[in-house]
């Protein structure tokens, strides 16, 4: 059988073969990990070492999720060959592959044993230059100095709270980074303690990251993209602890054992209220969990953006300046992220009210990211025809007062 490389699938390549082994694999929840599956997304590497994404959706998770399996190597056909995504992107390239009902996969009688690992580091130095960028994922490599015990992170607008394990890690040149790992992947990090190791540096890579910025500081985060080797076999792993001199790296640990810790009670769930209520309310008395409302969208509001550019570290909204965008809070350049705000009407029956919904909240609401919307319309400043569909949709919403 002939097998065709990554590295020449094109759309319309609707009957080619592929020999590739499963580097990695995840499922994708949304923004809350206890949320309905949306995707599995994958990995992919072929003899030839070249690397795709791939991406099982949920309807056909159930049926395609189980057959594949990290570290083994399949023969994949009757795939869809897509535009890459323009965001979260876990490998370069202009393509990646989409399994759909008719999609094939044998388990291979040969095995692709390398590269076992697949990266491509974004150095301490760099990082910065990237928070809150979604355009890619990172990978990182370091000396861990520090680990802490996972610990329960309550969250405004989530039912539960999450779970966050905060480490320590330095590029052997002075400069040190922290690295957040959220929800279940917390649990399952370890590095063991052996007292015959202790003083020896533990190097770890860490794949599928983003970085984020919070009260002035930055810092890689990783969540359900996140996987991570301890010392593995690669060049730069090689170059990192030649450059301790032996140097001793005992990790300090710290923090109370999961087991140990009580779950924080869950936020009290806000009352639902009609909009003829919450609109009788005196704004100063107007309750601090806020409140719950049902309501159809009923008319968008044409006369204002249903998007802005949010500064990556304020997310305030920048400026037009030259072909790009300035945060005049910020005074920094060309460091932004489309986002959504979606000005509408809605009405319960009671009352109509005017609202506006930002960001995560409003893609759930369009179903799409901002810049899939924007992509698929010429001109920006009008209605595309994904936002016009939301009207006589019925949602429930949280409502705080701005």
């Amino acid at each position: 059988m002939v097998f065709s490389p990554l590295s020449s699938l094109q759309p319309r390549d609707w009957h080619k073969t592929i020999h590739v082994r499963i580097c990695r694999k995840w499922e994708f929840h949304g923004s809350n990990e206890n949320g309905p599956l949306q995707h599995i997304d994958m990995v992919l590497v072929d003899n030839q070492g070249n690397t795709m994404y791939a991406e099982i959706p949920a309807k056909e998770a159930d049926k395609l999720g189980p057959m594949i399996q990290v570290d083994r190597t399949y023969v994949i056909a009757r795939f869809k060959v897509c535009n890459a995504k323009k965001i979260f992107k876990s490998v370069p390239g202009p393509y990646m592959l989409e399994f759909t009902c008719h999609t094939k996969i044998s388990a291979a009688t040969e095995q692709i044993t390398g590269p076992k690992y697949i990266y491509n580091l974004t150095p301490f130095e760099k990082l910065p230059e990237f928070i809150n960028d979604t355009k890619k994922f990172h990978d990182i490599l370091g000396i861990i100095t520090e680990i802490n015990e996972p610990e329960w992170i309550p969250f405004s607008n989530q039912p539960n709270p999450s779970l966050r394990r905060d480490i320590k890690l330095t590029d052997g040149c002075g400069q040190e980074i922290k690295m957040a790992i959220w929800g279940s992947k917390a649990t399952q990090f370890k590095v063991p303690e052996d007292p015959n190791t202790e003083d020896r540096p533990a190097i770890v890579l860490f794949t599928g990251c983003l970085v984020k910025y919070y009260q002035e500081n930055f810092y890689v985060s990783g969540y359900s993209a996140c996987h991570w080797y301890i010392n593995p076999d690669i060049p730069e792993a090689g170059s990192l602890l030649n450059r301790t001199h032996g140097q001793s790296y005992k990790i300090k640990r710290s923090g109370i054992p999961i087991a140990q810790q009580s779950q924080p009670e869950p936020p009290p769930v806000p009352d639902f209220l009609t909009l003829q209520e919450m609109e009788a309310i005196d704004p100063y008395e107007f309750p601090a969990t806020g409140c719950r409302c049902t309501v159809t969208i009923v008319r968008l509001v044409e006369t204002q953006n249903w998007w802005y550019p949010a500064c990556n570290l304020c997310k305030k909204s920048c400026l037009p300046e030259g072909s790009s965008y300035r945060c005049p809070k910020c005074n920094i350049l060309d460091m932004y992220t489309y986002k959504y705000k979606l000005p509408f009407f809605a009405s319960d029956g009671t009352e109509e009210s005017e609202m506006i919904a930002f960001a995560a909240v409003a893609q759930s609401i369009v179903g799409k990211p901002v810049e899939t919307v924007m992509r698929s319309i010429r001109n920006r400043d009008n209605i595309p025809p994904d936002i016009a569909a939301i009207i006589s949709s019925k949602f429930t919403f949280s409502v705080a007062m701005a």
